[in-house]
C-alpha cells in the first residue's frame, strides 16, 4: 500500500484538513531503528504528525519536530517536507519497556495503545517551521500527556493558536511470537478551524469522534487512500471534504558519504590527526536512517588535509 497524504477543505471551507497514509514510511523508520513495541509506534506516530504539520500551506515547508520527553525513549526528532518526504529517529529505540497498556477514552476502552509511559509526562514539543524564507520560526510548549499526537495538537493551540484536532496511530500485526512489532497500516488526521462561523465547531466535533477512537477504527478498515481514511474517520463530515492536492509519503534521508565526509572536516586537522594515530580509521553513522560512513586512515588524511588552513604566500 503506496503512502499518501492529502489537502482538503471541509464544511465548505470552515475547516482545513489534512490526511496521511504513512504506512511504508513508519515501517521504513522502525525497520531502520530495529525498533518494536513502543518505539516503533512512536516512530509510527511522529512520522505522520510530522507530515501533517509539513504541509498546512501551499508553499514549501520543512520541518522540524520534537518530542523530547523524561521517559526511557529518550526522545523522538522528526524532519518532513511538504513533498512527504519524512525521516525520525529516537534516541533510544532499543530500550527495554512494559506492555503497553489501552487507553480509556469517553465510551470505555477504545483500542488505542498508550505511550505516556515510555515517551514522559515530563519535557517540551519544540517545532521549527522553515518556509525557504532565508529564517525560520520556531515555537515550544510543555509536554501535556505523552501521548505524541495530543501533545502536538496542544502545541497548534497554544504555540501557533490554531484551534486544531490531531490523531496519529499504527496498527500492529502480531508477530509469531505474539510481539507487537510489524506495522500494518499508520496514518493519521488534523483538522484546523480557518476564520469563518463554523470552523470552531467542526474541530470540536472532529476531536471528540477522535478521542472516542474513530481513527483507529477507520484504519482498521484498511483503507487504500488517505481520502478513504478521511472519510471513515470523521463519519457524517466525511462526505463534505473537497481535496485540494494528493502528494506521496516515502521515508528519505538526505545523508551521503560527502556529508559525513564534511561533519569529519568539522572536527578540524588536529582530532582527524589524533583519530590516524589512535584508530586509522572512522565511522560516521547518520542517526535518522543508521546508514554507516567507514573511512580508513588514507580519507582521513585527505580530510586532514583539506581542514588544514592554508599557509598563503609568505610575507
Amino acid at each position: 500500500m503506496p503512502g499518501e497524504i492529502a489537502r482538503c477543505i471541509l464544511a465548505g471551507g470552515a475547516a482545513r484538513l489534512v490526511v496521511a497514509l504513512t504506512t511504508p514510511a513508519a515501517r521504513e523508520a522502525a525497520r531502520r531503528h530495529q525498533a518494536s513495541g513502543a518505539a516503533a509506534l512512536a516512530l509510527a506516530r511522529g512520522t505522520t504528525a510530522g507530515l501533517l504539520l509539513s504541509t498546512l500551506t501551499k508553499d514549501q515547508e520543512r520541518i522540524t519536530l520534537q518530542v523530547l520527553g523524561d521517559g526511557p525513549l529518550g526522545g523522538l526528532t522528526v524532519d518532513a517536507s511538504s513533498s512527504g518526504k519524512v525521516r525520525a529517529y529516537l534516541r533510544n529505540p532499543a530500550v527495554r519497556l512494559p506492555p503497553l497498556r489501552a487507553v480509556v477514552g469517553p465510551s470505555g476502552p477504545s483500542g488505542r495503545l498508550s505511550l505516556a509511559a515510555a515517551v514522559g509526562r515530563g519535557g517540551i514539543v519544540h517545532v521549527v517551521r522553515d518556509l525557504g524564507l532565508r529564517e525560520t520560526f520556531a515555537g515550544e510548549t510543555q509536554i501535556a500527556t505523552g501521548e505524541i499526537d495530543d501533545d502536538v495538537e496542544h502545541y497548534l493551540t497554544k504555540s501557533e493558536q490554531i484551534d486544531s484536532a490531531l490523531a496519529c496511530d499504527a496498527i500492529f500485526t502480531p508477530s509469531p511470537a505474539n510481539e507487537t512489532d510489524d506495522i500494518a497500516i499508520a496514518g493519521g488526521l488534523l483538522v484546523q478551524a480557518l476564520p469563518t462561523s463554523g470552523g470552531a465547531d467542526v474541530v470540536i466535533a472532529a476531536r471528540e469522534r477522535l478521542r472516542d477512537g474513530a481513527l483507529l477504527r477507520a484504519l482498521a478498515e484498511r483503507p487504500t487512500t488517505a481520502e478513504a481514511l478521511a472519510v471513515a474517520a470523521l463519519g457524517d463530515a466525511g462526505p463534505d471534504l473537497q481535496i485540494l492536492d494528493t502528494r506521496p509519503v516515502i521515508f528519505n534521508c538526505p545523508c551521503s558519504r560527502d556529508r559525513a565526509a564534511t561533519s569529519l572536516t568539522l572536527l578540524g586537522p588536529a582530532e582527524l590527526a589524533a583519530m590516524i594515530i589512535d584508530d586509522g580509521k572512522a565511522e560516521v553513522i547518520c542517526n535518522f536512517c543508521r546508514e554507516h560512513y567507514d573511512f580508513d586512515a588514507a580519507d582521513l588524511e585527505t580530510l586532514r588535509r583539506e581542514a588544514a588552513p592554508s599557509s598563503g604566500p609568505p610575507s
